[in-house]
């Protein structure tokens, strides 16, 4: 999603520059390009590339696309750059980055971010785009300035639509409902969006956890538009766009990684269990996870 978003601000005219800790993937950037395929025909983008943050120079804005396990570090590496002025924004899966990344930097110099847009990793060096929908940006916090609506403008000129949300705390919870309806399932089956959702059997299981989702989100004070949800739901997971993608988990249990299933599943069972709201789809399908990833991760599973 970082080789994605950079390539879109890349040929839109920003100076950009990618930085991703995976050696391989950024030496092909380097070497040959962003190779990128799917919606919008193939193209070779040349944006630079880095894989040691020493050779990131001054920013304005820093987008957090990483895995959830790794915001931490993330956000450690580019304290610098944020000393000089650099804003960062999320654009993460699962609940509590922005919080996170806050601890390293202070809140003042994060702002909260959603996408439901999609790509995936071919090879070293290569991605799919799959399609175009809007991203969210907003204030974490009460402030309200020009801050939010002046990169909203920025990124929608470089042709990355992006909206501003006061109330971005609320979209993050309607994009998350979505992410546990399908990503486990489509994990468990290694089947894509669309069809996790176009069979009923696997469709049932995906509406109840999102059901189990939305009770906990209202016990944490989110009262979320169930209409408004559900057009998030099928937005991932329409035929011929980003439905046609298999969910982030399921792409990392094929390649023996690590899951964000305690970002996405255990943040909303640990909020129910404190407030007493039950989840037991949520508990069955977080278990099966953690077992597909024991296979091969074993007890040094984070």
């Amino acid at each position: 999603m970082g080789s994605l978003f950079g390539s879109i601000l890349y040929q839109g005219g920003h100076e950009v520059t990618l930085y991703d800790t995976n050696v391989e993937h950024v030496d092909a950037v380097v070497r040959h390009g962003l190779r990128v395929q799917g919606y919008g025909g193939d193209r070779v983008i040349p944006v630079p590339a880095v894989s040691d943050p020493r050779g990131l120079g001054r920013a304005d804005v820093i987008l957090f696309q990483c895995k959830s396990y790794g915001t931490r570090a993330a956000a450690r590496s580019v304290r610098r750059l944020v000393e000089d002025g650099a804003v960062c924004v999320s654009f993460q899966n699962g609940l509590g980055n922005e919080e996170i990344i806050a601890e390293e930097v202070g809140g003042e110099n994060v702002l909260g971010g959603l996408t439901t847009m999609a790509a995936t990793r071919l090879a070293p060096g290569v991605i799919r785009d799959f399609s175009r929908v809007p991203s969210y940006i907003g204030e974490m916090n009460a402030r309200q300035d020009e801050r939010a609506p002046e990169l909203a403008r920025a990124l929608t000129a470089a042709g990355l639509e992006t909206r501003v949300s006061t109330h971005i705390r609320q979209e993050i919870w309607t994009k998350l409902i979505a992410n546990v309806a399908i990503s486990a399932v489509s994990g468990i089956t290694d089947k894509t969006g669309a069809t996790c959702m176009g069979f009923p059997p696997l469709r049932s299981v995906c509406m109840r956890a999102a059901e189990e989702a939305m009770a906990v989100a209202e016990a944490e004070g989110f009262a979320l538009d169930r209409e408004t949800v559900m057009r998030g739901m099928d937005m991932i997971s329409t035929p011929g766009g980003t439905g046609d993608n298999r969910s982030s988990l399921c792409v990392d249990l094929q390649n023996r990684r690590p899951t964000e299933v305690d970002v996405i599943y255990g943040s909303v069972i640990a909020l129910g269990r404190r407030s007493g709201v039950p989840t037991p789809t949520l508990d069955v399908l977080s278990d099966i996870v953690t077992s597909l990833e024991a296979r091969y991760l074993g007890a040094s599973r984070r």
